[in-house]
């Protein structure tokens, strides 16, 4: 027997096309939803299903985990959805947020949560606006950020609404810088796992640990392709090292908070369902003495494995992903640069992404052709310093490469020759030989072409960046070398003197590692910059009498109409969604340069060369509507995408554009009805 709970709660009211539509015809509705056909407004109203009571019902984090087999995650199957009678009785227990004060007066009463809870009901605005202003009295960024996992665990909607409703104050609590000090920490600070911990000597019982996370997915499959295989209920795995964690390096266990951190960012930029991503740290040791020394570190303590035995274990994990979630899209985060560059070219056919060089690479060659637009110069036409050779700086030298390559016609080789890249042992030149990773190999420069160039210290057999900047005069600096404030006014004013509008982008994060302050760039040219940056930036005096003031830290600068935060958050969890929408059987270059340029073809700075050059974080739920659309487009075009109902869409035989499909597989921070099943 079910009963379902009349919805009186405004915010719920408002998410159906009629807010008359009684509970019980909203779950005869959800009843009639397939993946096909399920509507944008609709799909708020599909019913969560539960036998929790009372307190039960209260504590438990998470509620409606169903069977495995039940189909579009409905619930425990039942007569009326699938004609399966002899298993409508079953019923289990499980997973979506508690909703606290939110809990409707109906479902106060069918659920018995009544004396549980203070009398007024609260809607979700009222409930964010109390944890915002809880969140405001934190004293410190490391205080907010264990604020927002507490938030995470007690109440997930609430969470994301939180974040949604303040992302650009938050963002940089919940990821760089915030997360940087919670990763070092995160043995001291621990309260409660979240995630899956795979670590090398249980490596025997990998397969039997990533099952079991499993039994703990909520397959309420909003944002999913849904076979009603329970090998379908993961989507996305986030999975890091830790090796090379935001520029503090090597993290050991910590590093699975930067996959939670991750996780959640694919959810408020581009509504894939939180219950489907599986954030994964692998602990292979770790080379940080710190953590050694450290009697509380939770990780395996041992030096950071490598050679055979790191690649037998790394590919040991992914054949489990693949075999248990074959449908999934498998992110790397934060691994270091030699073996991010190795799995990224070993694991190119199946659904994989590397943040750290696709995704910082994507979202620059988007700011980058914005730039180009303002300036009224061409991408073949540019001279490319890159300071930081290491995976971000390789990453966007690639995937400007690619550009090049496809945009502009140039061979591979032309297109290297537009990249100066300089490292910690000073320009790439050719015979630094085995010094240098394969990575970098195509951008050295020939040491014949150099070897006359004047250096500041004669004495100095390596040219410096200084040396570089004097001699190449740049028209594009990227900065992804995590030394701070090291495009200094010499430095800048060098570039400018030979270029009519610089563009200058600082990337390293966090916010203390970035090479410049925007405000000093647009200073040192006269207000020429074109500038992005790869961290968020304070308020300060905005000019003409304008000034802004901080709460948190925000992604804004001197001069907001101009400085753009180049946050790969504007491009990869669309990618990712696309890639999962379209069930990709890779993410192929193609598919990455269709996102590219629908990011970059949004940009504010086409229609006002004042403005922004990448669109501004807060719209990024609509900017991924677009950019996943020209991601899922190019895969149909790819013979990639597998998925039969969105490659119809995509050749208009079902009735529904492409754009509204995707919104109505994007997971929304709102409270669903309730369904109580005896």
């Amino acid at each position: 027997m079910t009963h379902l709970a009349r919805l009186s709660h405004p915010l719920r009211a408002c998410a159906r096309p009629s807010s008359s539509r009684s509970a019980r015809s909203t779950g005869r509705l959800a009843r009639g939803l397939t993946a096909e056909v399920i509507r944008a407004e609709d799909k708020n109203l599909i019913p969560i299903r539960t036998n929790l009571k009372g307190s039960a019902l209260l504590n438990t984090p998470r509620l409606n985990k169903s069977p495995a087999n039940a189909p579009f995650g409905f619930g425990p199957l039942d007569p009326t959805v699938t004609g399966h009678a002899e298993r409508a009785t079953e019923t289990t227990a499980s997973l979506t947020p508690s909703q606290g004060a939110g809990f409707t007066r109906e479902e106060r009463a069918v659920f018995g949560i009544e004396g549980f809870l203070p009398y007024d009901v609260h809607s979700l605005e009222k409930q964010a606006l109390r944890a915002w202003n809880q969140l405001l009295k934190q004293p410190s960024v490391i205080l907010k950020h264990a604020f927002l996992a507490s938030l995470r665990d007690q109440n997930q909607v609430l969470f994301y609404r939180l974040m949604q409703d303040h992302l650009k104050e938050l963002l940089g609590v919940l990821y760089t810088p915030g997360a940087a000090e919670a990763v070092a920490g995160y043995s001291s600070l621990f309260r409660r796992p979240i995630g899956c911990f795979i670590s090398f000597p249980n490596q025997d019982g990998m397969r039997a640990q990533l099952e079991s996370h499993l039994s703990d997915v909520n397959r309420t499959a909003d944002v999913a392709y849904d076979s009603g295989n329970p090998n379908d209920a993961i989507d996305l795995v986030v999975v890091t090292d830790s090796e090379a964690i935001l520029g503090i390096g090597d993290q050991g266990v910590g590093g699975i908070t930067i996959s939670t951190s991750k996780a959640a960012l694919y959810t408020l930029g581009a509504g894939i369902n939180p219950n489907r991503i599986l954030p994964v740290v692998l602990d292979v040791g770790t080379d940080n003495h710190a953590l050694f020394s450290d009697p509380l570190y939770m990780g395996w303590k041992r030096t950071r494995l490598r050679g055979r035995n790191y690649d037998q274990f790394v590919d040991r994990f992914i054949r489990s992903c693949r075999e248990l979630f074959p449908n999934a899209v498998i992110h790397f985060e934060d691994f270091g640069m030699a073996n991010a560059h190795r799995f990224m070219e070993k694991y190119k056919d199946i659904p994989m992404f590397n943040d750290d060089i696709q995704g910082t690479g994507a979202v620059a060659l988007a700011a980058l052709l914005a730039a180009l637009k303002v300036s009224g110069t061409s991408l073949k036409d540019q001279r490319i310093v890159i300071y930081g050779a290491g995976s971000a700086g390789m990453g966007i030298a690639d995937q400007i490469k690619d550009g090049l390559m496809i945009l502009e016609g140039l061979s591979k080789e032309e297109a290297a020759r537009r990249f100066y890249c300089v490292d910690r042992n000073g320009l790439l030149v050719e015979s630094m030989g085995n010094a240098l990773r394969h990575a970098q190999l195509a951008y050295a420069r020939p040491d014949e072409e150099v070897k006359d160039w004047p250096r500041e210290n004669p004495e100095q057999d390596a040219l410096w960046l200084m040396d570089v900047v004097k001699e190449v005069k740049p028209t594009v600096l990227i900065g992804t070398s995590t030394h701070s404030r090291s495009f200094n006014e010499e430095i800048v004013r060098e570039m400018a003197k030979h270029c009519e509008r610089p563009i200058i982008f600082p990337m390293s994060n966090p916010t203390a590692l970035c090479e410049v302050d925007p405000e000093d760039a647009m200073a040192w040219t006269d207000g020429r910059a074109l500038v992005a940056t790869g961290s968020p930036f304070s308020p300060v005096d905005l000019g003409n009498g304008k000034t802004s003031t901080p709460t948190l830290a925000l992604p804004l600068t001197l001069r907001p109409d101009q400085v753009a935060q180049t946050n790969n958050a504007l491009i990869y969890p669309a990618l990712g969604l696309g890639a999962i929408l379209a069930r990709s059987r890779t993410i192929s270059s193609s598919m990455l340069m269709a996102g590219v340029h629908a990011l970059a073809s949004l940009s504010p700075a086409l229609t006002n060369p004042e403005a922004s050059l990448l669109p501004d974080l807060a719209d990024v739920r609509a900017v991924s509507v677009d950019v996943a659309a020209a991601v899922v487009r190019q895969a149909v075009a790819d013979g990639n995408a597998q998925d039969e109902a969105t490659i119809k869409i995509v050749q208009g035989k079902e009735g529904q554009s492409l754009e509204d499909y995707i919104r109505s597989r994007m997971w929304d921070a709102v409270y669903r009805p309730l369904e109580l099943v005896d």
